[in-house]
């Protein structure tokens, strides 16, 4: 009965048609394996490897793949999107509101930090000259 299970889980959860799904996403927005890997902090070959199906991609990969390309994990593991409630776009949209949000205060912390690095090493190649 094991084996069944197995079985019926693998053709449930097809390696080769998560993979193909996943190539087909990064071929239709024009981007090199490299580039997606690079992303996801994967080697190109073990990206390779899960666009061919020959694994499985991790939780965190799966959820990373699904984030940069507003897909569902549905979508990504089984080819079809669930139905949706006009309830749940609003919570989607704060949800993505409020990461844009978190990005942007983070990216203007690292900008403050680079202008006053900057400013640092410009005061010290002043007096260095004086």
């Amino acid at each position: 009965m094991g084996a069944n299970k197995l079985l019926l889980m693998e053709e449930i959860l097809s390696k080769k048609d998560i993979g193909e799904r996943i190539r087909v996403l990064r071929l239709t927005n024009g981007l090199s394996q490299a580039f997606i890997a690079n992303i996801l902090n994967l080697s190109r070959s073990n990206y390779s490897q899960i666009e061919l199906g020959n694994q499985y991609p991790t939780f965190n990969t799966l959820h990373e793949i699904a984030r940069y390309y507003s897909k569902t994990y549905d979508w990504l593991l089984h080819g079809e999107e669930p139905a949706k409630t006009a309830a749940e776009h609003p919570a989607k949209i704060d949800l993505i509101i409020n990461d844009l949000e978190t990005s942007f205060r983070s990216f203007t912390m690292s900008l403050k930090r680079l202008e006053q690095e900057l400013n640092h090493i410009k005061s010290r190649r002043a007096k260095v000259r004086a």
